[in-house]
């Protein structure tokens, strides 16, 4: 699939004169003679690289200088991904992630209250780039249950069977919960997160429909985690496209796999259709075969055998790998209600028949990850590279630059509109930001599973963010801690 885009004079003149740069320029770093690629303006051609103060500010036929350098021949040089649905808001999930090419990990569907507050448990010096959205689901748990957000804050720990996520909001609270959304995006939250899917119960038209116009006053997306039916049934996908058509609200679909499981082909038809009328519509998809959600979710308050088309064999308790049972499924809801279940339901047929449509993203859902003690999913620690290695190299599903696209480029540019940052994320071009993601395509791949989710990908061999190297030869360097925080640009527009 090609992603071709009209060159501005401007831009073709800019690239001409940078092949014939002054070798005597001063760089920070240099990365020489890898294959470049660049999915904005095609550019897939050997080259080398300078940077300066955190962008790239030559692109070179010609080897350049500088004292601190990396030697790409034969690597890929990549514009580094950036991943709009990660649950993974601590510094050992965004070590995997970096590991993985991350260089822009995004808490968008689930978001964040207060967004003043996101980032500050990753320290003065990050390890990626990050960014949150306003987390709908925080500020009705501030609005209805205070207590609950106290001790969310105080342990982690979230029981999703509170009233949070099945009490109605009165008016007085839908009021409350409206102000405080606008609050925080004037404060920089990067769009609204919406669980719809786990609040079922409690969210009606109204408070939908109040979500929905708020965001199309402020002109950021809702990242909605759809209403979910029986496998295939689209009823949740349009129930969002509908509103956000008569609202004008931009709208993300968070993990269309996950929620249309079988239907992924009508699914993709209805957001085609959509996007041909003119509504501002976006997907993605992760690369992996098993859902993750808290035991205590609402969905597994219905029939969730009928809708996942499991049953309790199916189903993992994530910290220990264990496989449940009806008994111990009944027990863990029982005693531990914010524990995490792998779930698993979802084929690589359908993955693979999302993944090579048009516009259709990749993020990885990877789940929230404190400590290396507990298990998780493991998207978080290898996304990109089963997408690399397992769809481009051994399926020849996609071509190498229409994969670097959905895992940058793209996500950049649903993000660019409203937070001008992205306006230099996802490209290597003059200007750009110095993100890069160098990897080895004959090597690359993801090693973590289920039994192992910690395994860090082999074949990323250098990560650059804001023009440090943060991974050399596959593994954390000691010049780390070069990310910022991302928020939206709407007050100066």
């Amino acid at each position: 699939m090609s992603y071709h885009k009209p060159v501005s004079v401007v831009a073709v003149l800019g690239l001409l004169a940078t092949l014939f740069v002054n070798a005597a320029t001063p760089y920070d770093l240099v990365i020489n003679n890898g294959r470049v690629i660049d999915p904005e303006s095609q550019l897939d051609a050997v080259h080398s690289l300078g940077i300066r103060e955190g962008k790239i500010v030559a692109i070179s036929a010609d080897p350049l200088k500088a004292e601190r350098s990396i030697d790409a021949t034969g690597l890929i040089v990549s514009p580094g991904f950036i991943n709009l649905h990660s649950h993974s808001v601590a510094e050992p999930g965004y070590r995997l992630e970096l590991l993985d090419g991350v260089t822009t990990v995004l808490e968008l569907e689930a978001g964040s209250f207060p967004i003043a507050r996101f980032g500050h448990q990753l320290g003065n010096a990050p390890l990626t780039h990050f960014g949150a959205s306003v987390g709908h689901a925080w500020i009705r748990m501030q609005v209805i249950d205070p207590e609950a957000l106290s001790e969310l804050g105080r342990s982690g720990r979230l029981d999703m069977s509170g009233p949070t996520f099945t009490q109605p909001a009165n008016p007085e609270e839908l009021a409350q919960i409206r102000a405080l959304i606008e609050q925080e995006l004037i404060a920089g939250g990067l769009g609204i997160g919406l669980l719809l899917d786990y609040m079922t119960r409690a969210v009606t038209e109204a408070e939908r429909d109040m979500i929905f116009s708020v965001a199309a006053r402020f002109g950021v997306p809702v990242f909605v985690h759809v209403r979910r039916g029986v496998d295939g049934d689209p009823a949740g996908l349009e129930e969002v496209m509908a509103v956000a058509e008569r609202s004008g609200a931009p709208l993300h679909i968070c993990h269309l796999n996950a929620s249309a499981m079988s239907g992924v082909d009508y699914w993709l038809d209805q957001i085609d259709a959509a996007r041909e009328r003119g509504l501002d519509v976006t997907t993605e998809i992760f690369p992996w075969t098993a859902g993750s959600a808290a035991i205590s979710s609402d969905v597994f308050s219905r029939n969730w055998r009928e809708i996942f088309a499991i049953d309790y064999e199916d189903v993992q308790w994530a910290e220990t790998g264990e496989w449940l049972t009806e008994e111990t499924f009944t027990a863990f809801r029982a005693i531990r209600p914010d524990g995490q279940t792998m779930h698993h339901y979802i084929r690589e047929e359908w993955n693979r028949r999302a993944i090579v449509r048009p516009h259709v993203m990749v993020a990885s859902d990877a789940m929230p990850l404190t400590s290396y003690e507990r298990k998780v999913v493991p998207n978080g620690a290898g996304t990109s590279s089963r997408v690399l290695g397992q769809v481009v190299r051994e399926e020849k599903s996609l071509s190498l630059s229409d994969a670097i696209a959905r895992l940058s480029w793209l996500p950049a540019q649903r993000m660019e509109a409203f937070a001008s940052d992205f306006r230099t994320k996802g490209r290597i071009q003059l200007g750009a930001d110095a993100d890069l993601a160098i990897f080895d395509a004959n090597r690359v791949a993801a090693r973590a599973d289920y039994a192992h989710p910690f395994l860090a990908p082999v074949g990323m061999q250098y990560v650059v963010v804001a023009g440090t190297i943060t991974v050399r030869d596959g593994v954390l360097a000691d010049e780390v801690g070069a990310g910022s925080k991302l928020t939206n640009s709407i007050g100066d527009n």
